[in-house]
């Protein structure tokens, strides 16, 4: 009709927005995820462009700072340990990203910001560089190339070197971690779900070729009554930290689950 208005057309979703799409999409099931991923650096915290861990002296800064959480502690299991939070927030926030809301984020190391708590350098949250955008025909592989090609991989070897660690036992703690998310996925909203995002875990290499480091790194057992979990192929040293209790169910060293 002429002169008539013509409505706007909606803006794209923001990753600022992260929540309330979430929220929008599965309601209260994944309210932990919430002030994890942001757009804008929060007040308070401080913020390290992610690609900036692979400086040495960065990096070291950082686990020192840590490490005064701990005392007189394994400095291989403080590295551990901080990068099971880093890869707690990461590796659960795609997961369920992905799966939930088919929303490819920039998950690359240098489109990325890690948050930390100024005294204990603790990871709260990421910063992503950009809104990233729907995506509900990539598969799996391709959605979540970044996150493990171009953020994971790169960031494992610095820290494998820096911190004198094994490679295995930091993939196993994003393994860990993006299992859990997979899994509750499945729990929660639809058991086909599970069964995509186990692929990334399942299969021993990549459709390129690639040679899957996840691969392997968390098994699914049964315990006495039957019931499964999972259970990591390698242990993440925790119990050499002080205070801190053992894994459970998911430790592989008998002496762990408690």
């Amino acid at each position: 009709m002429s002169g008539a208005a013509t409505a706007a057309p909606s803006p794209p979703a923001r990753v600022a927005d992260f929540d309330a799409l979430l929220a929008a999409r599965t309601g209260e099931k994944y309210a932990y995820c919430r002030s994890r991923f942001l757009c804008e650096a929060p007040s308070g915290l401080r913020c390290i462009a992610c690609r900036d861990l692979l400086d040495a002296d960065l990096f070291c800064d950082v686990i020192d700072r840590y490490t005064a959480k701990y005392g007189v502690a394994d400095r291989r299991a403080v590295v551990s340990m901080w990068t099971m939070y880093y890869f707690s927030i990461l590796m659960i926030g795609a997961a369920i990203s992905w799966l939930e809301l088919r929303r490819r984020l920039p998950l690359a190391l240098d489109e990325m910001t890690i948050c930390l708590d100024p005294e204990t350098a603790e990871p709260r949250a990421f910063v992503l560089a950009g809104t990233g955008d729907a995506a509900p025909d990539l598969s799996i592989h391709a959605a979540m190339h970044d996150l493990f090609r171009r953020h994971v991989e790169p960031l494992v070897e610095a820290i494998a070197n820096l911190g004198h660690i094994s490679r295995k036992l930091l993939w196993a703690n994003a393994a860990g971690y993006f299992s859990w998310a997979v899994m509750e996925t499945g729990r929660q909203t639809d058991p086909k779900l599970a069964a995509e995002g186990s692929a990334l875990l399942d299969q021993p290499f990549w459709p390129d070729g690639w040679k899957n480091p996840l691969h392997g790194m968390i098994r699914r057992e049964c315990d006495a009554e039957m019931v499964g979990h999972g259970r990591r192929r390698v242990c993440c040293l925790r119990y050499a930290l002080p205070g801190v209790p053992g894994c459970g169910m998911v430790c592989p060293l008998p002496e762990g689950r408690f």
